[in-house]
């Protein structure tokens, strides 16, 4: 396939490369001249769609963008047709993909020739969501504004609460944050949207690359912290959010991080419904798992006590005069789907929930003044 995608290229080697990933088979392939691409072939429908539009919105990308991002992107150098799926053929990106618990770590390595690792992740985000709308536009990417976002979410809550499956206690709670319509008035702007750990690239204490673009657009910003929710750290993610308020031209939304901790945890939902629509029944009943687990957590923590955000419908009350809401205690102990591991690459990125304090500039007022809810990722 490599030699099909890109001719001239005569493979001498080939080694496995991500084959945890059940959505793709992908390969390094090593070429004659000692030059490394990865293959990456879609085992089904949805993940070739995904692949192809990674590559529309790459290439969207012009080389003059390209040189002033502080990181660099994956380039499509040829594809081939198999089975009526698309395989793309990538120049290798050099480095390693760590979990979030070592980008933490990392995060403390102090090194005079570069930035703290999450300087550089707040700097990246930042430059993400400050891309050209125009640019989105012209690729023919959705483009959100943020009454759409809420609607499209209270949508597919109705379908999540249709399955029966759900805790009917995450339900209120979720609709609650999405019935509070102060809480959705954000300035849409570019996201990744598939912003996760497994999307980064990294050369030791260097992130040198962000790749998985097949789910850019216009709309909620929150979106791309929602996989930080998990991090045990508390200090990486305050860092990261520190960075990117001072790095944006205006300050970020006061309930960025309320929307964060919904994504995060609504992830599950639509893991679960994908999973139902695919009859795929050991996913559905992990998502099950999952869902009863942060159901728990969440009790047991009391952000599902009467006077928590979610346990009343539309209810106001729970929301402090600053915007604050009580939230629980976050937990690192194990649950039935694990408590510190990631999820299943199959799965959508649902993280727990880490509680970020942005600069002076930011002072997201939904900063609760508890303790957070965790969300287990398997």
């Amino acid at each position: 396939m490599a030699s099909a995608g890109v001719p001239g290229l005569f493979p001498v080697a080939a080694y496995p490369y991500e084959d945890d990933n059940p959505d793709y088979g992908s390969a390094l392939v090593v070429d004659s001249a000692r030059q490394r691409w990865i293959v990456r072939a879609p085992h089904n429908h949805e993940a070739s769609v995904r692949l192809e539009s990674e590559h529309v919105i790459l290439h969207s990308f012009s080389p003059g963008l390209r040189a002033r991002l502080p990181f660099q992107l994956p380039t499509v150098v040829g594809s081939a047709d198999s089975r009526g799926l698309k395989t793309f053929v990538y120049p290798e990106v050099p480095g390693e993909v760590l979990d979030i618990e070592e980008l933490a770590r990392r995060s403390h390595v102090v090194s005079p020739e570069r930035e703290p690792l999450a300087t550089q992740v707040g700097k990246m985000i930042a430059t993400i969501h400050t891309l050209p709308a125009e640019m989105v536009q012209e690729a023919d990417l959705p483009i959100y504004s943020n009454e759409q976002c809420r609607r499209r979410m209270l949508s597919e809550l109705d379908r999540a609460a249709s399955t029966g499956k759900i805790p009917s206690a995450l339900l209120r709670r979720w609709e609650a944050w999405l019935e509070d319509e102060s809480m959705w008035q954000f300035r849409p702007t570019a996201v990744h949207g598939d912003l996760t750990e497994d999307n980064l690239v990294l050369d030791g204490t260097l992130l040198t690359a962000v790749r998985g673009w097949h789910d850019l657009h216009v709309g909620d910003p929150a979106i791309d912290f929602s996989w930080l929710m998990s991090c045990p750290d508390q200090e990486f993610t305050d860092a990261i959010i520190e960075v990117y308020s001072v790095q944006l031209p205006h300050a970020p939304d006061q309930f960025l991080l309320r929307r964060a901790y919904l994504h995060a945890e609504f992830a599950l939902a639509q893991w679960l419904v994908r999973s139902l629509e695919q009859d795929d029944r050991e996913s559905v009943d992990e998502a099950v798992s999952m869902l009863r687990a942060l159901e728990s957590d969440l009790r047991e923590s009391g952000a599902l006590s009467p006077t928590a955000p979610g346990t009343t419908s539309g209810s106001s009350d729970s929301t402090s005069s600053a915007g604050r809401t009580e939230e629980p205690e976050r937990s690192t102990g194990s649950t039935p789907s694990g408590s510190s591991t990631d999820a299943p690459r199959d799965t959508p990125d649902a993280g727990g929930t880490a509680s970020g304090h942005g600069s002076s500039r930011a002072t997201p007022s939904e900063d609760p003044t508890g303790p957070m809810p965790t969300i287990h990722r398997e």
